[in-house]
């Protein structure tokens, strides 16, 4: 038999030799020096953080860095904090103050409380509820915040102004005394601002950064949207003690301009309603009685030149109360015609472009005293309420009021849809970013 000389075949002996045999004279004096040293952190070992094929392939003393893993590194550590920054200051998608917008919910009050409807879904949300009576809620111009009004218990009348978030969440009351029954509430359209016209007819500007209210002017009606787009750098107005004469403040240095008189006009009429900015700010509508038998609608430029009929239908009618589409094309308006008899009927809204001398009909008839007449943010439809809502709202501030069911117009089939709501006040559509 042929003997294996190889060593590793001894290699179990030895290993048990060594095991078994006497411990060398030096083994205490070995461990105690060697407990008294630090273990070497592992971060310092190249091989725990470095590829250790490299460094076995290079000359010593040589390091080597992997600058396209490092770099890489750096690159996702970037992307990753610009990320962070941006997720952390970006804002909700907000709409344009005017122009054409997506539609939200619906909001008005009820029994003293504020709701919300989705026309789409017919769903209805109570937003405000509290013991408090708050009434006729508006949506700021980006559809971020309501105003609305609340009754001080007190005092039958007298309201605070009121602001929340779209939601009706973060009440925050911007009124520092309370005010007679507005007839005029308003947001600016960059909504750091509202405008009120109180009882007795003073105009005070409300800010939401908490800086104390400002006192514009006194005496004054202020027209329905009466910032002037795109900034609402100029508001529109008519003196109490001047009926029929159109004016603009400037916000800026509370110049105040005149833009219309009878006196001016060259013609034998008088305003006979409300006046209303285009949403380009460069046209108003507005009506003009003539003659004392009947009011047309006239538009004109933001200067008070260009005075013309928006429309030539044959016969007597008082046309009234402007509402522009969003995207400035066309104006809806309520109207009342005088049959044989000298009797003024209602007749359905009348809706027309400004290329044109048409007026067309649309949806039902409204109550004899008119509609209210609310576009939708996409001027695809129209919400109508009775006109009542707002002389209820006006004259019997402590009363809950008229409750009635909103209409929808669909303007593209002319077809119209009562909702099952309860409204009880005037109702704000809120635009969304599209």
């Amino acid at each position: 038999m042929t003997t294996d000389v190889r060593p590793e075949a001894r290699l179990a002996g030895l290993l048990e030799e060594l095991y078994l045999g006497p411990a060398p004279e030096y083994r205490d004096e070995v461990l105690a020096n060697a407990v008294q040293q630090r273990q070497r952190p592992a971060w310092s070992l190249p091989g725990r953080w470095l590829p250790m094929a490299d460094i076995a392939g290079r000359p010593a003393f040589v390091s080597s860095v992997p600058w396209r893993t490092v770099g890489l590194a750096l690159l996702l550590i970037a992307l990753l904090a610009a990320t962070i920054a941006v997720a952390g200051s970006r804002r909700p998608s907000v709409p344009a103050p005017f122009g054409l917008a997506g539609n939200g919910v619906i909001a008005w009050a009820l029994d003293g409380d504020i709701y919300t409807g989705d026309p789409a879904s017919e769903t209805v949300r109570a937003v405000v509820t509290t013991p408090d009576i708050d009434r006729n809620p508006q949506f700021s111009r980006d559809g971020s915040h309501l105003a609305f009004l609340r009754q001080v218990p007190s005092r039958t009348g007298f309201f605070d102004l009121v602001t929340t978030a779209a939601d009706g969440t973060g009440s925050d009351v911007l009124s520092t005394t309370p005010f007679g029954t507005p007839e005029s509430v308003q947001w600016a359209p960059d909504g750091r601002s509202i405008l009120v016209v109180d009882v007795d007819l003073r105009l005070t500007r409300f800010f939401l950064d908490g800086s104390p209210p400002a006192i514009l002017l006194n005496g004054v009606h202020l027209e329905p949207d009466a910032f002037r787009p795109p900034d609402g750098a100029e508001v529109l107005f008519e003196r109490d003690a001047e009926p029929g004469t159109i004016y603009a403040l400037r916000l800026e240095d509370a110049v105040v301009g005149q833009l219309f008189s009878a006196a001016t006009a060259g013609c034998e009429c008088e305003v006979g309603g409300p006046a209303r900015w285009s949403p380009d700010g460069s046209k108003i509508a507005v009506t003009l009685q003539q003659g004392g038998s009947e009011a047309r609608m006239h538009v004109m430029n933001a200067d008070g030149t260009g005075l013309r009929q928006l429309a030539h239908t044959e016969g007597t009618w008082i046309e009234n109360d402007p509402a522009w589409s969003p995207d400035g094309t066309r104006v809806a308006f309520n109207r009342w015609q005088r049959d044989d008899t000298g009797g003024w009927f209602v007749q359905p809204i009348a809706i027309v472009a400004l290329d044109s001398v048409v007026a067309m009909p649309i949806g039902v008839g409204p109550a004899s005293e008119g509609a209210l007449i609310e576009w939708a943010p996409d001027g695809q439809s129209i919400l109508t309420l009775p006109g009542t809502l707002l002389e209820a709202y006006t004259w019997s501030p402590g009363a809950p009021g008229t409750i009635a069911r909103p209409t929808f117009i669909n303007l593209a089939d002319g077809t119209s849809r009562q909702l099952d709501w309860s409204v009880g006040s005037i109702a704000s559509w809120q635009r969304v970013a599209p």
